[in-house]
């Protein structure tokens, strides 16, 4: 076992914790958010259900060699590079930004594209810088509401930014971009498609009458 209470600067990567109260035998077990539960009943296994907190923040239950142990489940610690951390330990569930600590926070955070976290103070000013280089992208092209006549995407007539239309089939005003925060009305053009179909009666009859 190393590490198990994830001190600054130290990794749960190698962290091995043998759960004595859980019987080897056993091999149905499932996660909720940190909750590690032996046999829930939605798998009628007719053994108890068990449920247990991980000694410190960043571990799992996995069966290993016939016995239950904790170990690392925070993907930081483990250095496998991937997107999501399901489980962060203490020291990696900090702002990506400013490394604030959760307990230090005072309002709701904002996540993050790597699958972390930013606290509310840093998101505020990565917006506004956000919005200053926009903006002033947008003067320096000279753009104008005449670029964003007839376009294939939503832009902003603002800012130029190009706005989500994923949801967007329908007229609708008092709008606002995401970037520069600007309000803007959207007018939905629709062009028309044609199809056509032989008519039954002459269908019927292998083609127009000659």
């Amino acid at each position: 076992m190393t590490n198990a209470l994830n001190g600054a600067g130290t990794s749960l990567r190698d962290t091995m914790i043998l759960i004595p109260e859980i019987p080897g035998e056993w091999t149905q077990r499932t996660r909720s958010g940190s909750t590690q539960v032996w046999n829930d009943p939605w798998h009628k296994t007719g053994l108890p259900e068990v449920r247990m907190e991980p000694p410190t923040k960043g571990l799992f239950a996995d069966r290993i060699d016939g016995a239950w142990y904790w170990v690392c489940a925070c993907e930081k610690c483990l250095g496998t590079g991937k997107s999501y951390n399901y489980s962060p330990c203490e020291a990696h569930d900090r702002c990506v930004t400013c490394n604030c600590s959760r307990a230090e926070l005072a309002e709701a955070p904002w996540g993050a594209r790597d699958g972390g976290w930013r606290c509310k103070p840093c998101q505020e000013k990565l917006d506004a810088a956000r919005k200053a280089e926009a903006l002033a992208a947008a003067e320096a092209n000279g753009h104008s509401e005449d670029d964003c006549v007839y376009t294939s995407d939503i832009i902003c007539p603002y800012c130029a930014t190009k706005q989500n239309s994923d949801a967007r089939h329908e007229s609708a005003q008092g709008l606002e971009c995401g970037t520069c925060g600007g309000k803007f009305d959207l007018e939905v053009e629709w062009s028309p498609s044609y199809t056509t179909t032989k008519a039954r009666a002459q269908a019927q009859q292998k083609g127009p009458q000659q």
